[in-house]
Parts: structure tokens; sequence; C-alpha cells
């Protein structure tokens, strides 16, 4: 197995794993509080992250077995970024509404602080990657303050 066909059998692993907790968490939040679907912003995100890490899994399958893996691994990126940030803020506006805004804000807070010390790993490793570290970064933290932070203060 190749390095790319291993990298896209673990992602597709990885998205799998992601879908079954969105599709769990839309379930679960339609049987014990429905009401929370009302909030529009907090059901879109759910619903879209279920086609975003679809497609991540159809885009990382086809590094798999094509030669040409450039367009497929950064699309598969994209769409799962963007599931995962819609699937981290639908957890922290579900935080919001039951526990407070203070939890919630703890929530993102120490979601963004794990991801830095992340990234500091990655780059002691390899310089090369602070680039595309600030950009996958500055992506999810942006949507997440967006679409979660901006949620939970009201303003959005």
């Amino acid at each position: 197995m190749s390095e790319f066909s291993s990298k896209a059998s673990n992602r597709v692993a990885l998205n799998r794993s992601l879908l079954a907790i969105v599709i769990g968490v839309f379930f679960l939040t339609i049987n014990l509080r429905e009401k929370l679907l009302f909030q529009k912003i907090l059901t879109l995100q759910l619903i879209l992250s279920i086609p975003l890490f679809l497609t991540s899994i159809l885009a990382y399958a086809k590094i798999s077995y094509k030669s040409q893996i450039g367009r497929w691994n950064k699309f598969g990126w994209i769409t799962f970024m963007l599931g995962y940030a819609f699937l981290m803020n639908v957890i922290g506006i579900i935080v919001n509404n039951l526990l407070g805004i203070s939890i919630a804000l703890l929530f993102f807070f120490f979601t963004w602080i794990l991801l830095l010390i992340y990234s500091f790993i990655d780059i002691s490793y390899d310089n090369s990657v602070i680039k595309e570290r600030l950009i996958k970064d500055l992506s999810f933290i942006t949507i997440q303050f967006i679409f979660g932070i901006l949620v939970i203060l009201e303003i959005i």
C-alpha cells in the first residue's frame, strides 16, 4: 500500500467515524431536545456536516487509486474541515443551550488551544508546514468563530 493509499484509508476511517457521530447527535437531539433543532444555524450546520463528511470520504477514496491526487486531497481536506468545524460548532451550541455560555466558550477555546499545540508539534518536526498549518488553523478557527462563537453570543 502506497503512502497516499494508507493516508487516504486512515482519513476515510476518520470521516466514517465522524459521520456516525453527526448522525447520532442528530437523532439524539431529535429524541431528547427537539426544541434545539428550532435554532436554524445549529440545524443547518448539523445537516450540512453529513454531506460534507460523505464527500470527504469519497474524495479520499479516490486518492487510493488515482495517479493525480492533488485536487482530490485538497477537496477532501476542505470538505472534512468544514464538516468537522460544523460538528464542533453544533456541540458548542448545544453545550451553550444546556450548560451556559461560559462552558461553551471554554469548549471552543480549549479546542483552539489543542489545535495550536498540534500545529506547534507538527511544525517542530518540519518547518516547511508552517504555511499549511496557518491556512488550516485559521480556516478552522474562523469558521468556528463565525458559526460558533458569534452564534452563542447571539450576534448571528
